[in-house]
Formats: structure tokens, C-alpha cells, sequence
């Protein structure tokens, strides 16, 4: 088990790598840059916008720097270390060397303020958005998808697929818009604005929002499974030796059933909590997700990576508990591993 999570984690790191590299490729194909003019506020003449992209190394090569390593050999350096350091004395390493140490460096339009400062006053709106959101949908989804799978072509089935269709078919600002409308504004039953959102009551209406359509998902993977599980030979063979319903449906339909099921548990609580952009604006939510938007318009480069780079972190680390929860659902594969 200890080598399967050391070998992940090292698979983690040219995951991380490509990431990045992506990013930094789609980020700078964008026109402008962070300290372009902008028509509604004060100018920024050149001067002041050659020592701004000084001051932040984006003067620098995007990638490598071939000049300055040939600045220094013909200077008599050879130290292939010093060389190497000049060579990738670039945009995009000095970036990556320092988010290895932890750095995710200043934000180039929220003056004073870094990155992971940033982000970490943010993130537990979008945390506890998130949480409520995967709760509401595991808790939900998992039974309905289990009593349509038993209850084949009834009434219920028909009724839980229907309200999957709509879940997954409707988009996120629709249903944020009429929950709003209805249940803010006819009914009276939440507050939409002056809402205090260090605490769990305002989450209530976005976080069932923001949970529906990986609910409606759940549902139905979870029906799918369900379905093909109890006509497996094993099942037939669990009835036959006696053992009551409850226990067939326990112990060897939901437990093999659910493998499929924990598959996307971890990518969609990753999801649930870092891609409530849309959930976040209509409910006027202080999260991460927001920033992030801003800062893709604002063309804020730092912020840019070091909200993806965190965003790919806890995909790879979601998949890899994903992974680890198969040997408690099925032996077979914790043998193997």
C-alpha cells in the first residue's frame, strides 16, 4: 500500500508539470497583460510599464533564457549548474521553482496582497459551498438510484430518472435564477442579500443548487450499476444459500455497486468545491471561484496558476484516496495492490 501511494505521488509530479505548462501556454496566448491600459481607469505609461514587468520578470524569456547562458560562457563561466539556472532563468521556471517552495508570488493587480494569501481567505466559503453541495447529492442520490434499480420500470423508477433528466439537463444559473425568484422572493424563505456567510444557514438554498446536477449524476450511474450487479451469477447464488433480501442488497449489490460510484465521488467533491463559479456570482458567494474568474479577465498571471496548479492538486489527490477506497469496497483489489 505504501509503495502504491509513493508511486502515485511521484506520477502526481509531471501531472502538476503539464499543468502548469498548459496553462502558462493558454494564459499568455490571451491578448493583452496585466498592466495594459485600461480605458476606465488612470493610464499606465511606459515607462511605469516597463518597471512593472522589470519589477515582476516578465521582462524575461516565456521559457528558457538562451542569452543569458551564453552571456555567462562567453564571460568564462562553466559551471554547468550556473549554466543551467541562467538557461531556465525564465517566466515560467522561476514560476514552477517557486511554487515548489511554496511561493504562488504577489498578485499583480491586488497590490500587497500574494497569492496563496488570496486564496486561503477564500477558500472556506467555497469549502463549506462545496461540502453541503457533495452531501446533499451523495445522500440523495446513492437511494434514489439504489430504489429505482430495485423497483425496475415502476413508478418510482420513472419518477427518480425524471428528476435526474431535469437535474442534469437544466443548467446551474437556471435553477439558481428560479430558486431565487421563487423561494427568495415569492415565498420569503431565504435572504438573498445582507447574508452572513460565516455561517451554514445562507448555504442552505446554493449549496442544493450547486448539488443537483452531480445528484442527478449519482443517481443515475448509481441505478446503471445496481442494475447490472443483481444479475450477476453471484447474486443468484447469495439468494439460493438463504440469506435474506436486506443482506443480498447489502453486503453484495451496494458493495460491488458502489465502486463505480466512489470512482467519481472524489473528482466531483473537487469540482463541487473549486468550480461553483456560476453558483457563487448568482448568490453573491465571497469564494475562490470568483477571484479566479476576475482574474482571468484582469489577466493576473499569478493568480491564474496558482489557482489551477491548486485546483490540479486536489484533483490528484482526490483520485488518489478514490483509488484507496477500492480495497475497502472490494478485497480483490486490495490483494492485487
Amino acid at each position: 500500500m505504501l509503495q502504491f501511494i509513493i508511486r502515485r505521488l511521484l506520477w502526481a509530479i509531471p501531472v502538476l508539470f503539464f499543468v502548469a505548462l498548459v496553462s502558462f501556454f493558454l494564459m499568455h496566448q490571451a491578448p493583452g497583460g496585466p498592466f495594459d491600459k485600461d480605458n476606465n481607469k488612470k493610464q499606465v505609461d511606459g515607462a511605469t510599464l516597463a518597471s512593472l514587468n522589470r519589477r515582476f520578470g516578465l521582462d524575461k524569456p516565456q521559457y528558457i533564457n538562451p542569452a543569458a547562458a551564453s552571456r555567462l560562457w562567453a564571460s568564462g563561466e562553466r559551471n554547468p549548474l550556473t549554466l543551467g539556472r541562467a538557461y531556465l532563468d525564465s517566466q515560467f521556471f522561476n514560476y514552477v521553482f517557486n511554487a515548489m517552495r511554496g511561493d504562488l508570488g504577489p498578485s499583480y493587480r491586488q497590490r500587497g496582497k500574494n497569492v496563496q494569501d488570496i486564496i486561503f481567505k477564500q477558500w472556506p466559503y467555497s469549502m463549506r459551498l462545496g461540502l453541503l453541495a457533495m452531501i446533499f447529492a451523495v445522500i440523495t442520490g446513492i437511494p434514489l438510484g439504489v430504489i429505482a434499480a430495485l423497483r425496475q420500470n415502476s413508478i418510482v423508477d420513472y419518477i427518480s430518472l425524471f428528476f435526474a433528466t431535469i437535474g442534469v439537463s437544466v443548467p446551474t444559473f437556471v435553477i439558481g435564477l428560479l430558486v431565487i425568484i421563487f423561494f427568495g422572493t415569492t415565498l420569503k424563505w431565504i435572504s438573498i442579500t445582507n447574508n452572513d456567510w460565516n455561517t451554514w444557514r445562507p448555504y442552505l438554498a446554493p449549496s442544493l443548487v450547486l448539488g443537483l446536477s452531480t445528484m442527478s449524476f449519482i443517481t443515475r450511474i448509481t441505478r446503471s450499476t445496481v442494475l447490472e450487479v443483481k444479475r450477476q451469477d453471484y447474486i443468484r447464488t447469495a439468494r439460493a444459500k438463504g440469506l435474506s433480501e436486506r443482506m443480498v442488497i447489502v453486503r453484495h449489490i451496494l458493495r460491488n455497486a458502489m465502486i463505480p460510484v466512489v470512482t467519481v465521488l472524489g473528482p466531483a467533491l473537487v469540482d463541487l468545491i473549486t468550480g461553483a463559479v456560476i453558483t457563487e456570482s448568482i448568490f453573491s458567494i465571497p469564494g475562490v471561484g470568483k477571484f479566479f474568474v476576475d482574474a482571468i479577465f484582469q489577466r493576473d498571471y499569478s493568480m491564474i496558476m496558482g489557482s489551477t496548479l491548486i485546483y490540479a492538486t486536489l484533483v490528484v489527490m482526490a483520485n488518489i484516496l478514490v483509488d484507496l477506497s477500492y480495497g475497502l469496497l472490494d478485497p480483490r483489489i486490495r490483494s492485487q495492490g
